[in-house]
Order: C-alpha cells, then structure tokens, then sequence
C-alpha cells in the first residue's frame, strides 16, 4: 500500500504541482504578495513568473483595482469564507478577458509554523459569455436585418407606455409596410429580397432618434417606437421623413430597384395607452394609407375602419350566388 506521508512537501513540490494545472494559479500571503505563480498565470498576465513573485501587484495594476482587491483578501484572511468574483480584467497584449476567480484559505507548514495562504486560481469564461451574449441578442433581434424582433419590440413598446404617464410625454408607434415588395421576389428571388430588407431596415435605423426604436415584425412589415415627443406633428414628421427615405433608389443588384412605403400612426394617448390598442389602430391608419394611392402616410382617427377582406375579394364573396346550385341526382 502506497505510504502518502513518503511525500515531502516543498516549495518545488508544489510549483510542479501548479504548474501542471492548466488554469492561473496563484498563492497569496497575508501582506498580499505572491508567494507561488504557476506557468499560465505568468502567461496569462504577460509578465515572467520571476518577476511576479513576491510583488504585490503595485505599479502594474491600477490602484484602485488593486485596494478592491486586497480588501476582498482582507475578508477572506478574517472570516476563512470562499470568496468567487466575475470580472474583466486585461490580459497578456492588453486584450480584455472576462474571468471567474475564486479564493480560498489554506494553511501551509512554513518555518514559522502553520501559515494561513489564499490560494487563488482563475477561469477564463470569455468565449462561454460572449455565446451567452449573442444567444440572448438572436432571441430578442431579426437574424435578417439585425433590428429588434416582435417580442424585443413587444417588451420596448410596454415599457414606452409605461413611461409616459410619468413623464407626461406621447409616444407614437408607426406601422411601415413596404408598397409591391412581393413582385421583387418574384421577379429578382429572395436574395435580392433579403438585400432590400437590409438596406430598409438601416435607412429606417437612419431616420430615428436614440432612445426611439425599430423593429421588423416579418416579411416586410416594419415599426417604429418614437418616444418623448410633445406635439403630434413630430410623428407626422418623422412619419414623412420614413416615406421619403424609404423611396430613395436602392443601390441593389443586378439593377437598381425603387420601393415606396406606407405608413400607419397612432399615438398614445390619444389613440390608446395599451400595445393592443395602439397597435390596432395603426394598423388601421395603414390600411388607409395603402388604400389611400401608396407611398404615404395616415394619421389614426375615430372614422377609419379596416375592412375584413380586401376591396376585391368583397366583389367577388358578393358576386357569389346566395346559394350552391343543387347537386346532380344519382344515377339508379
């Protein structure tokens, strides 16, 4: 049976013990030096391990960093609690990593008897919250165009209207849906469509204020959040800037193409105060947009009615007989 206490504890025995470990390790004493630095540790900070030991980071670390730092060791020393911090630090050739550190108490065998140590060891999580970071931006944002998606736009919407009571300002929420995009599709295929949809989205991203938003609902239906405003002719401004803009030939290949826009407004609170309200009405301003020549933009009032059908397929339910022509008798 192998004898454990064989194994004599050094200063060496333990650098090869650290150094073996793929993570940064570190030792720390109680005047917050470093006693014991491990290979990925010195390449981690970009500086030889003979260099590091027995500095307590001044004049290579920012001082208030490092005051953060000590206070976190001072607790440790005095309570023998764990202690774990995310944080981003910057490595080797300045390049900036996030990290995990955690620190614990130890007591080692000195010459001076049995000595409380931290040791400290680092994981670099950089690439696992740099994933985390882009699975939350495609779940809130349009993997076509970039812009917000429904849901992101949704949640932004109810926080603009939450907000406005307080503040006493409105909020206007314009629908933009694009006149004959289907055709460019059908004509051009869906990677010029896809490039149209692109280049929509940054001209409409050109056209608003910070602390406004667009988002794409789907296809080619778009919308906008304007927030702070105090009169409604800023909506109706903002409103013409997005038809004009809109229309502005598209740098597309293999032709240039040319796409108008009707908008649909409807303002909070005097068009409602609910997403579903002012959402509803909007619609129903764009509807008459659309149905009003294209290539504009309505204002919601009281009086517009969105039909439930459109205009032509009314004629054609009303020039259905009332009632199916009987069926053929059966043959004996």
């Amino acid at each position: 049976m192998f004898d454990q206490s064989s194994i004599i504890l050094t200063v060496e025995v333990l650098q090869t013990l650290l150094d073996s470990l793929p993570n940064p390790v570190f030792l720390i004493d109680r005047d917050h030096r470093l006693v014991l630095v491990n290979q990925a540790m010195a390449d981690f900070v970009g500086y030889p391990r003979e260099s590091l030991v027995g500095r307590n980071g001044e004049g290579r670390v920012p001082r208030a960093l490092l005051e953060g730092y000590w206070r976190v060791d001072d607790r440790v020393f005095a309570t023998g609690e764990s202690d774990e911090t995310e944080e981003i630090v910057t490595g080797a050739g300045g390049r900036q990593r996030i990290v995990i550190t955690r620190k614990r108490l130890i007591q080692l065998d000195t010459l001076a008897g049995p000595t409380p140590f931290i040791i400290a060891a680092l994981s670099d999580v950089t690439r696992f919250r740099e994933a985390e970071a882009r699975a939350r931006h495609l779940a809130a944002h349009d993997n076509l165009t970039g812009l917000p998606n429904r849901g992101q736009f949704t949640q932004r919407l109810a926080e603009a209207l939450a907000a406005a009571p307080r503040s006493g300002e409105l909020v206007a929420v314009l629908l933009v849906d694009l006149d004959g995009f289907k055709p460019i599709n059908d004509q051009f295929g869906h990677i010029v469509g896809d490039s149209v949809l692109r280049i929509i989205g940054r001209r409409l991203s050109g056209v608003i204020r910070a602390g406004d938003t667009v988002a794409r609902l789907g296809g080619d239906e778009f919308c906008v959040i304007q927030r702070g405003i105090s009169h409604e002719d800023h909506a109706l401004a903002l409103a013409g800037r997005i038809v004009t803009t809109i229309g502005q030939p598209l740098a597309t290949r293999p032709a240039p193409l040319t796409v108008t826009a009707s908008v649909g407004l409807a303002l909070c609170p005097s068009d409602g105060d609910d997403p579903e309200t002012l959402l509803e009405r909007a619609d129903r301003a764009l509807y008459a947009a659309k149905h009003g020549g294209r290539g504009g933009f309505r204002r919601y009032h009281a009086g517009l009615q969105r039909p439930l059908a459109p205009p032509d397929m009314v004629a054609l339910l009303r020039d259905l007989p009332a009632d199916p022509p009987p069926a053929p008798a059966e043959a004996p």
